[in-house]
């Protein structure tokens, strides 16, 4: 029998970054790996067109777009149950607590508690004493990197085989864009310099873009007047980021290009010099496996999950000391020759990272919460899911 698979719908709404992003290419993926399974798309508010990948999956709208939170426990419920779905998936941390079908929950990271300061008091208030409960109630939990498994075993107080890491990858299309022709028309399209590094992500505090500026004005003092180009949305508590920058004298050195859709992003990779991403706290990183994809060096943190994900593919540095991050963006700024051994390190690396095989292992994880005979998948995709060690 064919699958009836209900999915989270609301991280689709609007301009998507990192959970929209994770959400679209995997239920684009899993559509495309098995084409006899149903999908409906449960939103509060109208989806808009989608994508041509995700044409197959039935948006089911019961609006109701004066709070997400009220919709997801008061409404969602009832039309899970008339809709007569196998399995749910929630894809953004959040589910009701009575949803009406099983459940499958995808926690990105163990931040809500180990990095609260990251967080608004808002979201606190919201999530952390209603995520331990939904982690119980959920018949299993992914996640996207080993460390992140770890830590959410810890905090949430559940054991670690319930849990199943799967990895996040870069699109098919993510890769080089070596056509001057394409370079020059989108330097043009956001006045962008001949050498530029470049950050990619969401705009918020744990991404650590003070100190990432304090450190380019050493870097400025040594020579290497490079701008830092930043795209992504802005984040909670960025509303001070640009004085800060002007403080040290980066005013003038910092181009903040906000959201760049995902068709624009190869090439803007590809045409910076160097990646930078001195994250404090990453779930799994994705902006650096996009990265890799296109060619861009990688300069990044060397937290746990970020050795997970690039290995020896990135040039790694403590991101709470300063001087060792602008000693590194200048080492790697004057050596041409350790740029491009990043960059194919970097490809060989983000290569082993598939959305397909993301597909195959989200379904395994599906074929463990339902019995077989809802739930058969073809003989390749049956072997077992990542380890649980």
């Amino acid at each position: 029998m064919s699958l009836r698979l209900g999915l989270d719908g609301t991280p689709l709404l609007g301009l998507r970054s990192g959970v929209g992003q994770y959400t679209g290419r995997l239920l684009a993926a899993l559509l495309q790996a098995y084409p006899d399974w149903s999908c409906l798309l449960y939103t509060n508010r109208p989806l808009g067109p989608l994508e041509e990948t995700l044409a197959r999956a039935q948006p089911v709208l019961s609006h109701f777009p004066h709070s997400r939170w009220l919709w997801m426990q008061f409404v969602l419920p009832q039309v899970i149950r008339q809709s007569g779905v196998d399995l749910c998936h929630f894809t953004n941390a959040q589910a009701p607590l009575l949803p009406g079908a099983p459940f499958v929950l995808t926690i990105h990271d163990a931040s809500l508690f180990l990095y609260s300061q990251y967080h608004p008091r808002t979201r606190l208030l919201a999530m952390r004493s209603l995520l331990p409960a939904l982690a119980r109630r959920a018949a299993a939990i992914i996640t996207v990197s080993q460390q992140a498994r770890r830590e959410l075993s810890r905090v949430l107080k559940i054991p670690p085989a319930k849990i199943f890491v799967v990895h996040e990858a870069a699109p098919d299309n993510f890769r080089p864009v070596n056509d001057p022709q394409r370079q020059a028309a989108l330097r043009q399209k956001y006045h962008l310099p001949l050498r530029f590094l470049l950050h990619v992500g969401t705009l918020e505090p744990r991404k650590n873009l003070d100190r990432l500026v304090r450190a380019l004005a050493q870097v400025r003092r040594q020579g290497y007047p490079h701008p830092l180009v930043l795209a992504g949305p802005t984040g909670w508590h960025m509303e001070n980021f640009m004085s800060k920058a002007a403080a040290c004298g980066m005013a003038d050195r910092v181009r903040y290009l906000g959201y760049v859709p995902s068709t624009d992003l190869p090439t803007l990779f590809s045409c910076a010099d160097l990646f930078v991403y001195p994250s404090l706290y990453e779930g799994f990183g994705l902006p650096l496996v996009e990265a890799m994809a296109c060619g861009a060096p990688v300069l990044t943190s060397n937290l746990p999950t970020i050795v997970e994900v690039c290995a020896d593919a990135a040039w790694l540095v403590d991101p709470y000391d300063e001087a060792a991050l602008a000693a590194a963006i200048s080492h790697l700024l004057a050596d041409a020759g350790a740029r491009r051994d990043l960059r194919q390190r970097g490809l060989a690396r983000a290569a082993g990272f598939s959305w397909r095989r993301a597909a195959r292992e989200t379904a395994l994880v599906y074929r463990r919460v339902l019995p077989s005979p809802v739930l058969c998948l073809p003989e390749q995709d049956l072997s077992p899911p990542q380890p649980t060690a």
